[in-house]
């Protein structure tokens, strides 16, 4: 019997040691296949994980005796314990599958069971719950030492912020001679300028740069990370962070810390009201009450980049904050951004969007053209597996073909030669690879048939949209959002030198406020089917103040609000 031996440890430092825990794992496995050299039992390969947890199976020499075990080069598994494979009940199950799939036995030096039989079985299902139990009483008396050392202001560690140096004897944190007064700037010129892209150029022209540090990966290398350019998420990050005001945060709340502030508290909180980020309760957690729907899916189409969501820290009359959607280019570089787009206004612009998902439901031009396009799409697809389908048909019935003629030599010659067994096994194995493949066709065939869609399944879904839309809350619209838009691109647009968007670009022209775009809707569900020729603009018919408002289409033969190719 072929036997593999697998080893892990959880710590780089155990792994590197003179006399490590894997080489004791490796020696007891070695010996265990010793005593059952006289049934065949014989080591063909070592697998071993060092600094690596058992919280997941995601390791490489795991996935490596994975591989080697699924193409037959292994009958038998041997591990120092059962908890070297995974701590994860769920997880060994899995990894247990994949045992019996391939007929691989499965034992432990340490822990004497066979899983052959139900005692054995028994036995290993009490062992995977006992390991799953040391890790979770782990995991809490881990996170109760966490709440214990914040509530005595101790850091719990991680990377050193930038502005911070660690003593491992005091195991404190102390301001840097170097990097605090980088710091205090960002601080201090956030106050001034309101603006944490404007502070990160600024920050960037002094020659200013984040922490960088030296680190150590799995594999023993090791390499330079950080002495970046400063961005908006940066500085924010830094203005954020309570440390930099003698705090530590800590499962949502702060308490005093031990270590000396960079920054007063005053200006600490004076830094996060100007980024716009603090609450007026407590300004433990930072937080944007706006959800804003289209994160994720909003591009840019000059720059290719997302737009992001970007508070302007001003408000307007009713209090509200003016966000925008900027892009990416424009949060990082500020001013020195060429981007001709750079921002477009979040409400009004997530508005323009939702009017424009539920005008589909009403144009039945729109419906027919995606189902054409949805089905011409899913029919081509069908025609192709189908035509696969027959190729396969085809090549099963010459198989059939030859394996009766090998069963009539067989039927008329009590002696065959090496060649016609082998031409016989051939056969039937690939007959059996092409009648599974056959199968997997006619699934992926019998799903895609089933999702051709007719008008009435596509209207009644818009108007579903319509109705539910406004009814949902926030949080569900985003979700629904992401759902039905794969992505909208944003371009800028001059209507008194630009034509309408061609009919074929699947976009549209908007004016949001004083500005005007060109968008490019793209739906998830249905492909091939764009905005047409749309132009939306002032108009005396105007739904609310700064909002975007209507005017026909310029294609007056359709003389319809929304026309698609």
């Amino acid at each position: 019997m072929r036997c593999a031996i697998y080893t892990r440890v959880s710590t780089d430092e155990q792994a590197k040691s003179e006399y490590s825990s894997l080489d004791r794992q490796r020696e007891v496995c070695i010996a265990y296949i010793d005593i059952h050299r006289e049934q065949g039992w014989h080591l063909v390969q070592v697998y071993e994980d060092g600094g690596y947890s058992g919280k997941d199976l995601h390791r490489p020499g795991l996935q490596e005796l994975v591989q080697d075990l699924s193409e037959g080069k292994i009958d038998a598994i041997v591990t120092y314990k059962i908890d070297r494979i995974s701590r994860s009940l769920k997880d060994f199950y899995d990894f247990w599958e994949v045992l019996k799939d391939n007929n691989v036995t499965f034992a432990s030096a340490t822990q004497h069971f066979d899983t052959s039989d139900s005692t054995g079985m028994l036995m290993l299902n009490i062992l995977l719950s006992f390991a799953q139990f040391e890790r979770e009483v782990t995991r809490e008396r881990t996170l109760s030492k966490m709440a214990g050392r914040a509530e005595k202001g101790l850091w719990n560690g991680g990377y050193v912020p930038i502005g911070f140096d660690y003593t491992a004897d005091t195991q404190e944190l102390r301001p840097s001679e170097q990097e605090a007064p980088i710091v205090s700037f960002l601080f201090q010129r956030l106050i001034e300028t309101k603006s944490p892209s404007l502070v990160a150029n600024e920050a960037n022209s002094l020659g200013y740069r984040t922490r960088e540090r030296v680190v150590v990966t799995r594999d023993g290398t090791s390499k330079s990370v950080g002495g970046n350019r400063f961005d908006e998420d940066s500085v924010k990050a830094i203005i954020q962070n309570p440390l930099y005001k003698g705090f530590i945060r800590y499962d949502g709340k702060l308490f005093p810390g031990n270590h000396l502030p960079i920054v007063d508290p005053e200006t600490w909180n004076a830094a996060n009201r100007a980024c716009g980020r603090m609450r007026a309760d407590d300004g433990v957690r930072f937080r944007d009450d706006h959800v804003h729907l289209l994160k994720g899916i909003a591009k840019c189409g000059v720059c290719g980049t997302s737009m992001t969501p970007y508070p302007a820290g001003k408000k307007d009359k009713a209090g509200k904050p003016y966000l925008y959607y900027a892009c990416t280019s424009v949060t990082q570089d500020g001013s020195a951004s060429t981007c001709p787009v750079r921002s477009v206004p979040a409400r009004e612009f997530e508005s323009l969007i939702k009017s424009v998902l539920i005008d589909l439901g009403s144009d039945s031009a729109v419906l027919q053209a995606c189902v054409d396009a949805a089905n011409r799409e899913a029919l081509v697809s069908v025609e192709e597996l189908q035509e696969r389908q027959r190729r396969n048909h085809d090549e099963i019935a010459r198989l059939t073909t030859g394996i009766r003629r090998i069963i009539e030599i067989m039927k008329e010659t009590d002696l065959l030669g090496p060649d016609v067994r082998a031409e016989y096994k051939q056969l039937i194995q690939e007959k059996e690879r092409l009648s599974t493949a056959v199968e997997k066709l006619q699934m992926d065939i019998d799903r895609r048939q089933k999702k051709v869609l007719d008008v009435e399944v596509i209207r009644r879904s818009l108007v579903d949209f319509e109705r539910l839309v406004n009814l949902l809350p926030v949080q569900d619209q985003k979700e629904l959002f992401q759902l039905l838009l794969r992505e909208v691109k944003v371009h800028p647009f001059d209507p008194e030198r630009e034509s309408p968007p061609d009919a074929t670009a699947g976009a549209l022209a908007t004016k949001v406020r004083s500005k005007w775009y060109r968008v490019e809707i793209t739906l998830h569900q249905l492909p091939g089917v764009g905005l047409g020729e749309q132009v939306r603009g002032g108009s005396s018919d105007k739904r609310g103040s700064g909002s975007p408002t209507w005017t026909r289409t310029r294609n007056t033969a359709v003389n319809s609000r929304v026309l698609y190719h």
